[in-house]
This record gives C-alpha cells, structure tokens and sequence, in this order.
C-alpha cells in the first residue's frame, strides 16, 4: 500500500511539473501586434513651449493559455534622426486579462511638453528628421509606437515660411534703371509642409514718404504649395514701374511666416539723362581701404550738394558690374550692409567698392575713388 501511495504521489508530481513547464511554456507565446499614435503627427511652434495629447494603442493577443499579464512603457523618446535627445512623458501601465487566442487593444492617453530649446530642435531639423516613440511591453513581448513631429502651427503640418530671398531678374539686390525700363523681382520663398501661400507685392515710390512701413499693393499672390520636407517655390513681380524718377523701395510679404526670418526689401533708383559720370568728387570717411568687413561695418562719406540718392557698389575686384551693393535716400550718409547683402561675398575674396550720388533728375552728380575691402 505505501509502494501504491508513493508510486501515485510521483506520479501526481510529474504531472504537476509538466503542467506547470505547459504553462511556463503558453505564456511566452503572447504577442504584441501593433502600437500606434493618434494622431500619427503634430506639429510645434519654433518658439516657446509646446504642449499636446496623444493616444497609445497597443493590440495584443494571448496565443495559448489565458492569462493577466501588465502592459507597460516606461517612458517615450524625443529623437532627431534617430537619435535620442531628449526623455519625456511617465510610466503608462495597465493589466490586461485575455483568453486563449484571444485580442485587445488598450489605449493609454498622455498629455506630452516640449521646451522652448526642445521645439526649436524640432524646427531646426530637416522635415520629417524628429520622431517621439514608446516601446510597450506585456512581459513576453515588445511593440513600438512612433509619433512624427513637425515644426508649423497647429497639428497636421500646416504650410511655415521658412525664409523670403528677394533680388532683381539680374540677381543684384539694388539697381539702377533708365526711365521707362523694364524690371521685375523675384522672391524665393522656402516653406515645410502643405497650404495656400498668402502674399503680396508692395512697393514704396518716389511720392510716398520713405517711412512709411507698409507701402501700396502692387499685386496679391495666392499659390497653393505642398512639400513632403524643405520645399522651394520662385514667385516672380508683376513690372515694377519706372515712369517716375527717383527711390523705389520694393519687397514681398506673406503670412504664416516664421517669426525669426527677415523679410528684406530691395531699392532700385529710376534716373533720365546721360549715362556720363563725373570725376571723382566724393569724398569716403569709413571704411578705410583694404577693411576687413561685417553687417558691423559703417560706410560714410562726406554730402554731396544736390544728391538725392546714394548707391553702395561692391564689385569683384578690376570688374565693372557690381554684384552686391546698397542704396539710400539722399538724407542718409552711412549705411550697413545686411547678412543678405554679404551672402553674395566669398569667404577670403578682396572686392572693390565704391560710393555713387545721384540727383532729382537722376544724373550721376557724384562718385568716389575705387577701394578695397576684404571679406573674412
């Protein structure tokens, strides 16, 4: 009778151990199917903090024994190329109790904030380059979850204006014309994202006072554009008029523009008469010959009775087509060039430059000797 007890009680034991290895062995066999974000992207201002909501939902199945297991994810991801920089959110977990072979989804909602630092790395990356991601587990497996992040106002990625670069058909920023010549400008606009573009020509004449900001409309522009990354759309001027001697100051201005780029205004002058110029009689203060120069750097010269205008003129060196240059009214007597004037000048390249006076009737009335400067 004890050999019986003994005999069954092993046998009892190795029944126990192999149901419990069946067990063991079930419970490896859970998958989770899918995570996914809702929404799948948004989008973040370029400045200051950005907050918003996303859904987790994760999909599972039990395959072989029922089973309570906890479903969870530590924390998510900020990452730039996929690269992580930056550990956001909080633990999110939840059990979830299934039958042999059955599914769930469980959702899992968080409120997540970026910095101002972090929302400018969003808007300094390439479209499509960040991504904030989960990965959740159930114990036995892993799934992961990516949201796509993009810099624009609100989400979905609406149309951001990246930057507004304005010159003439000749590619100079400031002209000189001939009453009654043609001349048109041209704006190339970058962007990220989809929408209707919304903008407009404007210009300053010789008739408006040249403090006014705004100027009149010369013609309205809507443009559909879209662009999965950086896109680049050219937008050229309607005629620009040169009936009227004088200062034109001309440029193009949009909405849903990103606050930090600068919208720059081209100036052409309009004159009538002889294309002679005058001997050299005017006389430069700063810089001095041979000047290292920056958006720092002050040109001045002496006034010149009569001029109504002043134009800068850089040149490469012994060339007689400018390529870069500035002009003002004849009430200014210094000027700065912008970083939109200095990108048309080579690192390490010495140029020429020079001052020209013009007056009413749009004679050059003035010029000053030929210098150099050096751009660093």
């Amino acid at each position: 009778m004890v050999t019986n007890a003994r005999a069954t009680s092993q046998l009892l034991a190795g029944i126990l151990s192999v149901l419990v290895l069946l067990s063991f062995s079930s419970q490896v066999q859970a998958n989770v199917n899918s995570v996914t974000a809702s929404p799948a992207r948004v989008a973040v201002p370029a400045k200051g903090a950005a907050t918003f909501s996303v859904n987790w939902t994760v999909n599972r199945t039990q395959l072989t024994v029922a089973a309570t297991v906890n479903v969870s994810s530590a924390n998510a991801q900020l990452k730039v190329n996929g690269s992580t920089i930056a550990i956001l959110g909080n633990n999110l977990s939840r059990s979830s109790t299934l039958g042999i072979n059955q599914s769930d989804s469980l959702t899992f909602s968080e409120v997540i904030t970026l910095t101002p630092a972090q929302a400018r790395r969003v808007s300094d990356a390439a479209a499509g380059a960040v991504t904030i991601t989960r990965t959740f587990t159930d114990t036995q497996s892993t799934g992961l979850g990516t949201l796509r992040v993009f810099a624009g106002p609100g989400i979905g990625g609406s149309l951001s204006i990246r930057r507004i670069d304005l010159h003439f058909e000749n590619d100079a920023r400031t002209d000189v014309v001939r009453k009654d010549e043609s001349i048109r400008a041209i704006a190339e606009v970058n962007f990220r994202s989809n929408g209707l573009l919304r903008g407009e020509w404007r210009i300053i004449d010789p008739t408006a006072s040249l403090g006014s900001s705004g100027g009149r409309v010369l013609q309205v522009v809507r443009q559909q554009l879209a662009s999965s990354g950086e896109g680049r759309t050219r937008i050229v001027s309607p005629p620009l008029p040169t009936r009227t001697n004088g200062l034109y100051l001309v440029t193009f201005v949009v909405a849903d523009t990103d606050s930090r780029i600068e919208t720059p205004i081209l100036r052409y002058f309009v004159l009538e008469g002889t294309a002679e110029e005058p001997e050299e009689n005017l006389a430069i203060l700063t810089p001095g010959d041979g000047t290292a120069v920056s958006t720092a750097t002050v040109f001045s010269w002496k006034p010149l009775p009569g001029a109504s205008a002043y134009q800068l003129e850089i040149f490469d060196a012994r060339q007689i087509t400018p390529i870069s240059g500035k002009l003002v009214p004849g009430s200014d007597l210094k000027l700065s060039l912008s970083t939109l004037s200095l990108e048309n000048l080579d690192p390490g390249t010495r140029y020429d430059w020079r001052i020209r006076a013009f007056d009413r009737e749009g004679r050059v009335i003035g010029l000053s000797p030929r210098q150099s400067l050096m751009m660093p």
